[in-house]
């Protein structure tokens, strides 16, 4: 198999290659001078069948909850982060190294440095954050209702912020719920200019240079991945919360109503460079916490089935041991994202078989509904499933707005969702 067969079955966590340094595949070879009917020709028939096959459903187009104002502030914080982003051009031959690293699967070698980390955050973390964001706010006005959605709408509950956990975190995940806590709570959430816009004059010396109010913790974001994403983490979290840089020349009306995008302490966020398939079910009862939680997955779970579909398997059982009633669990992938695995059968030796990842999903968090590949019925009770699925689409799009500015390239993004419940 090649190096770019792999992108028939899924997307990989780390983003979809770039175009912009990726070899093109050649034009494909002529079938023949057109119009000949020279010896041997057979005229084809138009086959009815497929004249007449149905196609494939239109990918469900994700409705934008947040305004442009506020994407258009996700990519600013990137490019305040990380002032590599303004020289694209430069970039370039390092974001080839680790798109061909990712391509191969080497993803110790595409994430294994600050410098690699630093570039695929500007170059693929934008785009998904900002679907992530549009996906996420789009839930929760879909579960309004949901007890944990109206916690995170809402603020505290019992003094206990909202707590998110996500397995294969990074850049995109932090920006994203940073945007959902400022859409939701902006009285609480936003940052705040050191003193109101009205009161200030024409003198710099008019300008209060307090340090802004530290916040109530309003959501706490747990994240864990291979790769060491703490520092890009970390540089982010400032960015978030540090007002953007202003030109020497701006007037002292602007610069007092320079804010930054979160309150500090709004958003609080761990990080733990760790292989979860590792995690025991204490270690997930740890991370997870006794209070309903949100768990998600974004671009990650078929990449774990890749390398093990027995462990992740496992994994999501621990998961679902160690998680209260009335959690969510979240699921964002690739559409038509799929997993193969080696049966061993005594007369035909090895047998290979594929399994779309919604269906290795709902066997994990389902088994009651679900059985195993040659498995018989038997008359023994199973107990009730553990989750429900409260939402499940095979195919969203996210488009980008027009007017959005980012010196680096952006893309639209395409995706399958699930969304469980604890009970």
């Amino acid at each position: 198999m090649g190096q770019y067969d792999r992108k028939k079955q899924s997307q990989p966590k780390h983003g979809k290659p770039s175009s912009s340094g990726a070899s093109k595949a050649p034009p494909p070879l002529s079938r023949g001078v057109p119009g000949w009917k020279g010896p041997g020709y057979v005229h084809k028939k138009t086959s009815t069948a497929n004249s007449t096959a149905p196609k494939a459903p239109e990918p469900t187009k994700l409705e934008h909850i947040l305004p442009v104002e506020l994407e258009q502030q996700i990519l600013d914080v990137f490019r305040n982060t990380f002032p590599a982003s303004n020289d694209f051009e430069a970039l370039k031959p390092t974001l080839q190294k680790i798109n061909d690293a990712i391509l191969r699967r080497e993803f110790d070698t595409a994430l294994g440095n600050e410098n690699f980390l630093e570039a695929y955050a500007i170059r693929w973390s934008p785009s998904r954050s900002l679907a992530y964001a549009q996906l996420l706010a789009w839930i929760c006005a879909e579960l309004a209702e949901d007890i944990y959605i109206q916690h995170l709408v809402s603020g505290k509950s019992d003094e206990l912020a909202a707590r998110v956990v996500c397995f294969g975190g990074g850049p995109a995940e932090i920006i994203a719920f940073s945007a959902l806590l400022r859409s939701l709570q902006p009285s609480e959430a936003a940052g705040r200019p050191p003193i109101p816009a009205a009161d200030v004059s024409d003198s710099l010396e008019a300008i209060s240079i307090s340090a802004p109010k530290q916040a109530d913790s309003l959501l706490h974001l747990k994240l864990f991945d291979t790769a060491d994403w703490a520092s890009v983490l970390s540089k982010l979290d400032q960015g978030l919360t540090t007002p953007p840089p202003l030109s020497r020349y701006a007037s002292a009306a602007a610069r007092a109503r320079n804010a930054s995008f979160l309150l500090p302490g709004a958003l609080e966020h761990a990080f733990t460079r760790a292989d979860v398939l590792g995690h025991s079910t204490n270690d997930l009862c740890t991370a997870i916490g006794t209070a309903p939680a949100l768990l998600t997955f974004m671009f990650t779970l078929n990449e774990l089935y890749m390398a093990s579909i027995s462990r992740t398997t496992a994994f999501l059982q621990r998961i679902t041991e160690a998680t209260p009633r009335g959690s969510l669990l979240l699921v964002v992938d690739t559409p038509g994202a799929q997993a193969e695995t080696s049966a061993s059968n005594t007369e035909e030796g090895e047998n290979k078989r594929t399994y779309p990842m919604s269906r290795l999903l709902d066997y994990a968090l389902s088994p009651s509904s679900m059985k195993r590949p040659n498995e018989e019925d038997n008359d023994e009770e199973k107990p009730g499933p553990a989750w429900e699925k409260v939402m499940e689409k095979a195919s969203m799009s996210y488009r980008l707005e027009q007017d959005l500015k980012y010196p680096v390239s952006l893309e639209n993004t395409k995706f399958q969702v699930h969304l469980f419940k604890r009970i």
